[in-house]
């Protein structure tokens, strides 16, 4: 057995322990769960809603709290248990986005105050904070509005969350060969971007 199959078989073992310890109810369970993915699926939530930090929290949350009360819909022979919370994640999102549409609120994408870097003790970094904060917030519009949003989505499933191409086929219902190409493309179009803007 290859060091990447014992890695896989670790995984999945620890996807049904965690299952089997959700379905049970057992005490640690929920606690575990979000442990182990909230930080992973709030920078994706972030992703989408870069300007407003509580949103993609709520979304996070949500998203965990349906994968805990829905568990029984995980099939591990049908994906790992990162790609059905993903899955699950990415439906919370496009709801918040239905919603806000809806509602003709202020864009997801439209930036927010940034208020958040207070506590922070010198000026010096309170400024670097925002200004990095800006420039990531003008990176992720950029490429939403380069990118279609499956590309987009993909991109950031590969680059930030790290997921392998079979998981991210398996959240955005796609085969892994059209993962790959999706990807160069919107690896092409993002690095054109960015070294277009960069010169």
């Amino acid at each position: 057995m290859t060091e990447l199959e014992e890695c896989e078989r670790v995984a999945v073992e620890s996807d049904l322990a965690l299952r089997d310890d959700l379905l049970a109810a057992a005490p640690e369970a929920a606690r575990e769960l979000y442990r182990r993915f909230a930080p992973r699926l709030l920078a994706f939530a972030a992703s989408r809603f870069p300007a407003d930090r509580q949103l993609a929290e709520d979304v996070t949350v949500q998203s965990l709290a349906n994968a805990a009360r829905n568990i029984r819909g995980f099939d591990p022979r049908k994906s790992t248990l990162t790609a059905w919370l993903y899955g699950i994640a990415r439906r919370q999102i496009r709801d918040e986005v239905r919603s806000r549409t809806r509602q003709k609120s202020v864009p997801a994408d439209a930036l927010s105050p940034l208020d958040e870097a207070t506590g922070i003790p010198s000026d010096d970094d309170i400024a670097a904070s925002v200004a990095a904060r800006i420039d990531a917030e003008r990176l992720m519009a950029q490429l939403k509005s380069l990118l279609s949003d499956v590309e987009f989505e993909i991109l950031v499933l590969s680059a930030i969350d790290r997921l392998s191409a079979r998981e991210i086929g398996s959240v955005v219902g796609r085969s892994e060969r059209a993962v790959h190409s999706l990807l160069h493309r919107a690896r092409t179009k993002a690095r054109e971007r960015l070294t277009t803007h960069g010169q």
